[in-house]
């Protein structure tokens, strides 16, 4: 079995694999496994000694990891079931970012947050402006722009609908305008400032919000009166892709737009019956969670392809057995946020942010969690 991509779901389906036996080979085009997790997530949020360590664990599992191989350029789907694969799970996500079409656009000093992320990530250091302006609202923006913090910008978000409408998580928005990133909600950029070649600003419209769309939220509609943001250095966090057309060349898989493999939701099985997929590459962007989770429902895909057998157990509600006695701990309590270093320690270092509990607010949340009746 040939897992294409060293990232969340790649891994999963390759844990999940090796649980049962098998030994699969997976394929990584960087020089260390990890995917979005190494490239594009920050240390501050997830430490890279947690990453190694798990990602040992499944070495120790029997699973080889195999880098610096890329799918389109080092092999391809044919290539690698002549070489005797026999199934391959494709969960390379989408590692591309997109970049609008717009006045300056292509000037020195623009860029993609995920380029961006994934230079300083990868190799420790990244040309940064002094003033930068992120646009987009998701993670992969607010990651954009407390990465920029840490590197001494002056750094403003800005975003076409209300910051209550943005989709990164509301703790991270938070953290970000503790450490100084200044976030603007209905604002959109239409052309950027060039001199010399080189960005100087950002012009930008403000948005109202208007009827509802499709999506069920209000749609941003533009004014008409236009400002500049100055800047140096303009990152855009508005989405990402990936070549789907140049990576499934000769196979006839079928895809969802330009970006999305259709896969069942079940499998993680494409059209093509031994070629599997899983993560931001059928489901668009997601939780890493999520990807996690249909590298596992691959996995067992896999199993089934191979077996014939329907492993309906594993589709079954999950309950956890325990010897814990509610009665013992009667009162409920509230859920507690696990404590922040100062926003001052968080200046110019990438150390974690989130810290842990001490020992007795620990137990006492997993006491919390044992006597959930969720699901009862």
């Amino acid at each position: 079995i040939a897992i294409i991509g060293a990232g969340p779901s790649g891994l999963s389906c390759a844990y999940f694999l090796a649980r049962m036996g098998y030994k699969p080979v997976v394929f990584e085009s960087e020089a260390r496994p990890g995917g979005m997790l190494v490239q594009t997530i920050p240390a501050y949020r997830l430490p890279r000694e947690t990453i190694a360590r798990e990602i040992r664990m499944i070495e120790r599992m029997g699973v080889e990891i195999i880098t610096q191989k890329k799918l389109g350029r080092d092999f391809t789907l044919d290539s690698l079931k002549k070489d005797g694969y026999e199934a391959i799970f494709i969960g390379i996500g989408n590692p591309d970012g997109i970049r609008p079409v717009m006045p300056g656009s292509d000037a020195k000093g623009v860029d993609e947050a995920v380029e961006f992320l994934r230079e300083y990530n990868i190799r420790g250091s990244v040309k940064c402006g002094n003033r930068v302006v992120v646009v987009g609202g998701g993670n992969a923006a607010i990651d954009a722009a407390r990465t920029a913090r840490r590197l001494g910008a002056d750094v403003t978000v800005i975003y076409r609908r209300t910051i209550e409408q943005m989709p990164a998580y509301a703790e991270e928005i938070e953290e970000a305008r503790q450490e100084g990133v200044t976030i603007r909600g209905l604002v959109n950029p239409v052309e950027i400032e060039v001199k010399d070649n080189k960005v100087i600003g950002a012009r930008c419209v403000e948005m109202t919000l208007g009827d509802f769309d499709h999506s069920g939220r209000r749609k941003a509609e533009t004014s008409k009166e236009t400002f500049v943001i100055e800047a140096d250095q303009v990152i855009f966090a508005i989405g990402q892709t990936t070549d789907l057309k140049h990576i499934l060349a000769g196979t006839d898989i079928d895809i969802i737009g330009d970006s999305r493999i259709k896969t069942d939701a079940r499998t993680g099985q494409t059209s093509v019956p031994w070629i599997f997929a899983g993560g931001d590459l059928t489901s668009g962007p997601a939780s890493v969670i999520w990807a996690i989770s249909a590298g596992e429902r691959a996995a067992y895909g896999i199993d089934m392809y191979f077996t014939g057998e329907d492993h309906a157990f594993w589709r079954e509600e999950k309950k956890v057995v325990t010897s814990y006695d509610p009665s013992a701990d009667p009162l409920p309590y509230k859920r507690e946020k696990l404590p922040l270093l100062a926003v001052e320690r968080r200046q110019n270092n990438f150390d974690e942010v989130e810290q842990p509990w001490v020992e007795a607010e620990a137990v006492r949340q997993s006491k919390r969690c044992l006597r959930c009746d969720y699901g009862k």
